[in-house]
């Protein structure tokens, strides 16, 4: 796990400030020891901390983050390309079985239970069919996007049908139900948010089923959050659904 950052783009502006400053002081002090000439030798002393520092800025030593840039986000989960949804970067549904396998053990010994949130994109076929594959390809690719941020730090996002994702979070068990309910409330707005394309905005929508269970029993919670999923679909798009059982 890396965490890539950018160095702050200050550095070379602080570098120039205190470059200047210094150029204050020393030109008084020059001015005071050995009048023009000596105020005039500071200054110019001064100056070349500023170009130096100016120089490295642009060969590289100090970087600045393109517009709006943030630290890149930690990678949580490392797939190998059998696990991998190669057209949105989550896992596919044998990456999930096979996280549901690898993490269980570790999960209950550290007392957690799992949140499946289920996911699927409104009224898709008819997107892709009258605005082509390019276009459904990029909607999908973006609401992959808004579901990854719902996994929390050790859990895993998922393509598990055409139009279809999940988002498993760990959480305690005595809480388990009203975070589901409250991340379920979350995502499903967040799907209903418009997607800006360069050929123009999407508003696609979509609805959300969610389920909490053991993490010994992953497959089975995400059939109930599929199953809930399907009950959310019925009320209509925008809706969420929470299955309230529990096998913890």
């Amino acid at each position: 796990m890396t965490m890539k950052t950018t160095t702050p783009a200050g550095g070379p502006f602080v570098l120039i400030a205190l470059a200047a400053a210094a150029a204050a002081v020393l030109g008084a002090l020059g001015f005071g020891l050995g009048g023009l000439g000596g105020a005039a030798l500071a200054t110019l002393l001064a100056a070349s901390f500023s170009a130096v520092g100016l120089y490295l800025w642009r060969a590289g030593g100090f970087k600045r983050p393109l517009e709006g840039q943030k630290a890149a986000q930690p990678s949580r989960v490392e797939l190998s390309p059998d696990r991998l949804d190669a057209l949105t970067g989550l896992a596919n549904m044998n990456g999930l079985n096979a996280w549901f396998e690898e993490n269980a053990a570790t999960l209950v010994r550290d007392k957690k239970a799992i949140v499946v949130m289920a996911a699927d994109l409104a009224n898709f076929a008819e997107l892709r069919r009258s605005r082509g594959e390019e276009l459904a390809n990029a909607v999908l690719k973006e609401a992959a996007k808004r579901v990854g941020t719902f996994i929390g730090d050790n859990g895993i996002a998922a393509r598990i049908d055409g139009e279809e994702f999940a988002a498993i979070a760990t959480i305690v068990p005595s809480r388990s139900l009203e975070f589901a309910a409250e991340q379920a409330g979350k995502l499903a707005e967040m799907l209903q948010r418009p997607v800006e394309l360069p050929s123009g905005v999407i508003w696609i929508g979509g609805s959300v089923g969610v389920a909490t269970g053991s993490p010994l029993k992953g497959p089975a919670v995400l059939e109930r959050a599929r199953l809930a999923l399907k009950q959310a679909k019925q009320i209509g798009r925008g809706h969420y659904f929470v299955d309230n059982g529990t096998d913890v």
